[in-house]
């Protein structure tokens, strides 16, 4: 069977935040009315969605999300399927997308992802959040997903030291990232003291270390190459779209991203680069050594190195490999269904020298990291998908 080449026609993306009073249809069809709108794709030339949606106790419309929101745009008649993979749910829900296209099913196909999260007291929306882990094991003894990175931040300064002061500079730098994205929930101006300062949560993980759950939406538009170089002037081209799951086995080493090397090497085979060819880059950061811990996984840094990015400046906005220039999960926001397709934005947006205050200078390769749900500690899905402009 011959695979069509892939590329990104348009993306949208509606602000993330606590959009309260918002109704996920409103937003949600905000998005992908952005991406249509500026392209020349009409609503009759989709042929087929996907929708990455995952929390359902902050939103009213817990299923045929997809065919609510799209009714809102025209979008009609054509099959609809919800994705749902915590928090990596819309980057699959791409990925579906895009095999679609890639066989030569379909020609035109959207994906996005929705999530309401605000709006409800916060332990109900953590007992939500913990069904993406061991329910009926790690649930029952407590476990959240902050105690989880508490654990593996341990593990990790017990095998290569601290980095106390490292994992700050990182929330300062993904707030001072934010800062430049009028699309990001949390507007904060802070230093590293503000972080070290802040509320401890889960040793040494403190309340600035962490994500905020929030509300948002954003959708992506993908055609065959040949088709989206016709709709649109600089389509952005899917040089790699990998996903795996963890192995579960009984001795894990928390201190090391080993499904993060796994995917990502399926990945960079794929698109027939390496880590050093990459201009600007997206990682799942729910918690500071999330980060630093896929800096390594991803081949940025050897083990035990990722802090040295950060002391170098190398992830910094004008660094050698950008990390997270919109914010990322920290300030960005993380509203869980929406995160990965908001990262496929950043980077086409990024591709395109859209970006505005924070773009990277002429970028030429993009990957995304994204990362959902966890068993016994090991990560429940890592994708890794890259982007060009050729």
């Amino acid at each position: 069977m011959t695979e069509n080449e892939v590329a990104v026609v348009n993306v949208g993306q509606s602000d993330f935040g606590e959009l309260e009073g918002q109704r996920v249809t409103e937003f949600g069809s905000r998005a992908v009315r952005e991406a249509l709108l500026s392209s020349s794709v009409e609503p009759d030339d989709i042929e087929e969605a996907y929708i990455g949606n995952v929390a359902t106790t902050a939103q009213d419309q817990t299923s045929v999300i997809g065919q609510a929101i799209l009714r809102e745009v025209g979008v009609t008649g054509i099959p609809i399927i919800r994705v749902e993979n915590a928090c990596a749910s819309s980057t699959c829900a791409f990925q579906e997308a895009y095999k679609r296209v890639q066989s030569g099913e379909s020609d035109i196909v959207l994906a996005m992802g929705v999530e309401k999260m605000t709006g409800v007291p916060t332990e109900v929306a953590l007992k939500d959040m913990a069904g993406a882990a061991d329910a009926e094991v790690e649930g029952a003894m407590g476990m959240t997903f902050m105690g989880l990175y508490g654990m593996r931040a341990n593990a990790y300064m017990n095998q290569f030291g601290n980095v106390r002061e490292e994992l700050a500079d990182i929330a300062v730098k993904n707030h001072d990232n934010g800062l430049k994205n009028p699309r990001a929930h949390l507007q904060l101006n802070v230093d590293r003291d503000d972080i070290l300062e802040s509320r401890p949560i889960s040793d040494p993980i403190r309340l600035l270390d962490a994500c905020p759950m929030s509300d948002g939406a954003a959708a992506a538009v993908i055609a065959r190459t040949e088709i989206a170089e016709e709709l649109v002037e600089e389509p952005i081209y899917v040089d790699a779209a990998e996903m795996l799951s963890g192995n579960y086995l009984e001795e894990v080493e928390f201190w090391r991203e080993e499904l993060d090397e796994r995917v990502a090497q399926k990945a960079y085979s794929e698109a027939g680069i390496g880590p050093d060819d990459l201009d600007v880059v997206e990682v799942h950061d729910a918690a500071t050594i999330g980060e630093l811990m896929h800096y390594e996984g991803l081949g940025l840094a050897d083990q035990g190195e990722g802090a040295s990015l950060v002391r170098s400046g190398d992830v910094m906005l004008d660094g050698r490999t950008p990390v997270n220039p919109s914010g990322g999960l920290k300030s960005r926001g993380h509203p869980v269904g929406a995160t990965g397709v908001a990262q496929i934005c950043e980077l086409v947006w990024q591709l395109r020298g859209e970006a505005g205050a924070r773009q990277v200078e002429n970028p030429s390769i993009g990957l995304a990291q994204n990362s959902g749900g966890a068993l016994v500690g090991e990560g429940g899905v890592s994708t890794v998908t890259i982007l060009s402009n050729r």
